[in-house]
């Protein structure tokens, strides 16, 4: 069965939302290597992680905080997340 025109505009609608929304890897690593970032990276990896070795500038703040931490965040900011394991 067919899309409607109002399924395929709410569709339309998602996707440029969440492509206006997300970054790409390769281009946040290029402005914070050159320390011409416009947003704040979020580590969200567990602290022990972050204190080994973490991205300069980035701020901790382990996945289970998360949503106590994100009301307290200025809304005149964009935030970048990033996370990684290994297993």
């Amino acid at each position: 069965m067919p899309f409607s025109e109002r399924e395929r505009e709410l569709q339309k609608q998602y996707y440029s939302a969440k492509l206006a929304a997300e970054k790409q890897k390769v281009d946040v690593a290029k402005k914070v290597k050159e320390g011409k970032g416009d947003f704040v990276v979020l580590d969200t990896r567990d602290r022990a992680s972050f204190e080994k070795e973490h991205i300069p500038g980035a701020i901790s703040v382990p996945l289970d905080e998360v949503d106590k931490v994100a009301p307290k965040l200025s809304k005149e900011k964009e935030y970048v997340t990033y996370c990684w394991h290994s297993t």
